[in-house]
């Protein structure tokens, strides 16, 4: 959902708007964010009605999702390595099918190699190298678009070309979030979720990240979801049977010089139960042992465990094969405009050692998505750091330039619970604010709306 978003006919944006506070306007109003829902024509292959622009400029949010960070540290930190016309952004409309998007990339990434050999540059490089091998792609894709580049290995010689793919918080066996949000208008009181619910159960985009692993606890077992599941949610049954049809074809898709940065510390739901239609999201998910069976108890109890993730991507919904894993403590929306992320991007760029950065000290941070103005509300945060070397700040996430922070909260720990701190915050202005909490290494930052 890092993409901007256009009405053709009017040119309106839809998604991506400048003015965070439009947001929270839209999300409130009834139908606010109905333009964004996928039409008859539109799911039968009549596209053109939405058009997608660039990559997010500034934040973006909506409920449940805990808020969209724009992507231009990334695109400028690998500028900064490589011929700024050598790096190319790719946008699309995250409304629909993850393989759609992915015959698109397939036609950009051809377009995009095709000018920066014919480059005067690149033509130039290529003269001065020893072995005078022709210049190759290197794909970074965060979250969806990690699956939109997996999906590039389905199409014959799509990947032909491809040097090497970073993919960034990538649910390669979906994420729980997209049953939270299908069903928020079941779950959840009030416009905004009811707005999501409607919006989202349109989507194909929103459907292909449907967790495909077990994950739906049945009381003394385990199981996958099917589309009927997804369906007595408030979901699509077709468009979840085609999600999980894609996911089974993912799961064999091979990425050259692929790796994998995952999001970790931060509390996660991991598996679902369904009461009545209603989901309840748990942050557990269950052990097994070497030959898939389920580890129990010694009286036969399903063994829980908090593997974590990024807040929205349960931690091993990240893999994809034997492809190696690095971890960061980060939220989801951040993780891929994380310094360390950063550096491991322009390292696997340009050839230089990877990863000297990553991991660190794990710091998990809570607080809600959304807050009325001038409420109290709590910042959690999970470390076994000394209290006295972790801080806090909120920055007002939709300034217009760099301003200093609006509010540092002192984080005190809290009583009974080990290696855990606490703050209150009250903004008294509507907005969009981030808050970052760090121990010495890369802050950990979340988004919430105050409106």
């Amino acid at each position: 959902m890092g993409t901007e978003l256009y009405e053709a006919a009017t040119g309106r944006m839809l998604w991506g708007m400048p003015k965070v506070a439009e947001y929270a306007a839209r999300w409130d109003l009834d139908q606010g964010m109905d333009a964004l829902a996928l039409t008859e024509d539109e799911r039968a292959g009549r596209l053109g009605r939405v058009v997608p622009g660039r990559l997010l400029r500034t934040p973006a949010w909506m409920p449940l999702a805990d808020g969209f960070e724009p992507y231009t540290p990334l695109v400028k930190s690998l500028r900064k390595v490589a011929h700024p016309d050598a790096v190319a952004e790719f946008g699309y409309d995250w409304r629909l099918p993850v393989e759609h998007n992915a015959r698109l990339l397939a036609d950009a990434v051809d377009r995009h190699l095709t000018a920066w050999r014919a480059h005067p540059d690149c033509v130039a490089a290529r003269d001065r190298a020893p072995d005078q091998r022709p210049a190759r792609i290197v794909l970074v894709a965060h979250s969806m678009g990690g699956l939109v580049t997996a999906a590039l290995a389905l199409i014959p010689g799509a990947v032909d070309e491809v040097r090497a793919v970073l993919t960034v918080g990538t649910p390669f066996h979906g994420a729980v979030k997209a049953t939270e949000i299908l069903n928020s208008g079941r779950g959840m009181l009030g416009l905004p979720a009811k707005n999501l619910s409607r919006l989202a159960r349109t989507l194909p985009g929103v459907h292909d990240l449907l967790p495909s692993y077990r994950c739906l606890d049945t009381g003394d077992d385990v199981v996958a979801l099917t589309p009927s599941d997804v369906e007595s949610i408030g979901g699509d049954r077709e468009l979840a049977r085609d999600a999980f049809e894609l996911h089974a074809r993912l799961d064999k898709a091979v990425l050259p010089g692929h790796r994998i940065v995952e999001g970790t510390a931060q509390s996660t739901t991991q598996s679902l139960r369904i009461r009545a239609g209603v989901v309840e999201a748990r942050h557990v998910g269950y052990d097994r042992h070497d030959d898939g069976e389920l580890l129990r108890d010694e009286i036969g109890r399903l063994v829980e465990y908090d593997h974590g993730g990024d807040g929205t991507v349960y931690r091993y919904s990240t893999t994809h094969g034997d492809v190696d894993t690095y971890a960061v403590a980060q939220q989801h929306a951040a993780l891929a405009v994380t310094g360390s992320v950063l550096d491991f991007a322009r390292g696997l760029l340009t050839g230089d050692r990877r990863g000297a950065r990553l991991g660190g000290t794990d710091v998990g941070l809570d607080l809600p998505d959304r807050v009325a103005v001038g409420t109290e509300f709590e910042v959690v945060v999970r470390t076994g750091q000394d209290p006295a070397r972790v801080s806090c700040l909120v920055e007002d996430a939709g300034a217009e330039t760099l301003q200093g922070p609006v509010r540092r909260p002192m984080l005190m720990p809290v009583p009974g619970a080990d290696g855990v701190l606490g703050a209150r915050v009250l903004l008294d202005r509507p907005g969009l604010y981030r808050v970052k909490v760090g121990g010495g290494n890369d802050p950990v930052t979340r988004l919430v709306m105050v409106a």
